[in-house]
């Protein structure tokens, strides 16, 4: 089998340096272990976290003992795992996501986990997200999704009671909150690209009925293209004079600290940042991120959850236990602890209990499956992150146009190899 540069860059790596923390087996584990099963499971969860699936599943299935190891998500783990896989140490269980699909997919190390019961009631977003020509190689069972925050006292100012559904009336209660005095806006370009054309360019592939698990296999890549459209009309909060382009030296925190003390009417973020916001002493609410066009499907930025892939050698007692321990994550128990612990789940005939001002969002684009992540689903998505967030900069300080914006993430992307 040909390995590509990442994988032989990680078979070089010392296993002396990959940060493996070898839990061992985490549940009860009492009495001879001789008779048992043994699956080794490589994580990006640590023990504390995952000590009450392991104890659960071990109680439900005596016969099998869980080999527990953990690395930090999200460079390491992958420089862990793909350690592993060369090193002819695989973990049975362990996870697929953005970053590592492609070189796990294309060499052959995971399992086509299509046609299992387990994957059943998945999400069909949930299964695109690790899909390739038509198979499924992972098992997500949770996702996120992104949405405007907004000051109820600061909007009444200017008599309004929620969010605009669409991008040209969103503006125009900016332009009214800016005209009263009140900052309307605020987004983070220090810590990432905006939120909003993500979720401008999923409704678009929604319109234009575009399959986004082929674009990865587009040649050649053109992410920049692709998005001009929705980054053009992204930036006219820019142009228009309605954000301070100092986002790009302000950072998450920032952001949230300034809603949070009242300096500002409307931020865009997502379900991790809704706890600060219900400590303080705000009124306020979360809406779905407008459409750029009246009459497009409404579409967030967000993402499933990295998901549960199965070695593609196993076979045996092995396999079988693989094939039990996705399936009990995909059960009532696994689920309803995973929602006790935030995640909101997508699974089909599973309901999440959420925050009442993230309802809206988790029934309109979380469960719907309407949410889009640009890197999700182009090839190369750690140069793709670094070349928009630095290109996104240079944006929204005017140094570059959006055609040019674009130009330079499409040529970066054509010579990647």
């Amino acid at each position: 089998m040909k390995l590509n540069k990442t994988l032989k860059k990680a078979a070089v790596a010392a296993m002396a340096g990959a940060m493996v923390v070898a839990m061992g087996a985490c549940g009860g584990g009492n009495g001879t272990n001789a008779d048992k099963t043994k699956l080794t499971f490589l994580s990006w969860n640590n023990e504390q976290t995952m000590k009450p699936y392991l104890d659960e599943f071990e109680k439900e299935n005596p016969d099998i003992e869980v080999d527990f190891s953990y690395s930090p998500p999200t460079p390491e783990y992958i420089q862990t795992l793909q350690t592993r896989l060369v090193g002819n140490q695989a973990p049975d269980v362990f996870i697929i996501t953005s970053e590592n699909k492609a070189d796990l997919i294309t060499n052959q190390y995971v399992r086509d986990l299509t046609d299992e019961p387990f994957m059943k009631n998945i999400s069909q977003a949930n299964k695109d997200f690790v899909s390739r020509d038509g198979k499924v190689y992972g098992m997500s069972v949770s996702s996120w999704a992104s949405g405007i925050i907004y000051n109820k006292d600061l909007l009444a100012k200017v008599g309004a009671k929620g969010v605009p559904d669409n991008w040209d009336d969103f503006l125009k209660l900016c332009a009214k909150l800016k005209k009263a005095g009140v900052t309307p806006f605020l987004e983070t370009v220090a810590d990432g690209p905006s939120r909003i054309p993500d979720a401008f360019l999923g409704s678009q592939f929604e319109q234009d009925k575009v399959d986004v698990t082929t674009l990865v296999d587009k040649r050649p890549q053109t992410p920049g293209t692709d998005q001009k459209e929705a980054v053009k009309a992204w930036m006219r909060l820019y142009d228009e004079d309605l954000v301070t382009r100092d986002t790009v030296g302000i950072s998450g925190d920032d952001m949230k600290t300034q809603f949070i003390n009242g300096q500002v009417a409307m931020i865009c973020t997502g379900p991790w940042d809704l706890p600060s916001f219900s400590e303080s002493s705000l009124e306020w609410g979360m809406a779905p991120m407008p459409v750029l066009s009246k009459g497009q499907v409404n579409y967030a930025q967000g993402s499933p959850s990295p998901a549960y892939a199965i070695y593609s050698k196993l076979k045996g007692d092995k396999l079988k236990a693989a094939q039990k321990f996705l399936t009990f994550m995909d059960g009532e128990w696994a689920l309803q602890k995973s929602t006790e612990n935030g995640d909101a789940i997508t699974v089909d005939g599973f309901k999440s209990k959420v925050k009442d001002e993230y309802k809206t969002v988790y029934e309109e684009n979380v469960r719907t499956g309407h949410y889009f992540l640009v890197m999700n689903f182009y090839a190369k998505p750690d140069v793709l992150t670094t070349v928009r967030q630095s290109e996104t900069q240079q944006l929204v300080q005017g140094a570059v146009s959006v055609d040019q914006w674009a130009k330079a993430i499409d040529d970066k992307m054509a010579s990647v190899k």
